[in-house]
């Protein structure tokens, strides 16, 4: 059986590498956000809808759609490990 993170990487692989996963519970709602280092054809994409994306960007899109939220700032650094510690259901495992 495939771990929620696994399914993550899988449902990004269209879009490109997954880096990690940005989770909001508000009023019992949950929304989700996937960051994603885009593949060198889906950069391509993007810059034709207005997104400024290269490859090294972090394409932030919508965990159900897969639709562009927005563009992460190149000198922006990923996040810091939390304090308490990895969360194998949401973080990626360090590389």
């Amino acid at each position: 059986m495939a771990s929620a993170l696994d399914r993550a990487r899988l449902a990004c692989w269209p879009v490109g590498d997954l880096e990690f996963v940005v989770e909001s519970r508000r009023q019992g709602e949950i929304e989700k956000w996937f960051v994603v280092r885009p593949h060198r054809e889906v950069a391509s994409q993007y810059r034709a809808r207005g997104f400024a994306v290269s490859r090294s960007s972090r394409l932030v899109v919508q965990a159900h759609t897969l639709e562009p939220v927005g563009v992460l700032a190149l000198d922006v650094p990923p996040p810091a490990h939390p304090p308490a510690g990895y969360n194998p259901y949401f973080d990626v495992p360090p590389t």
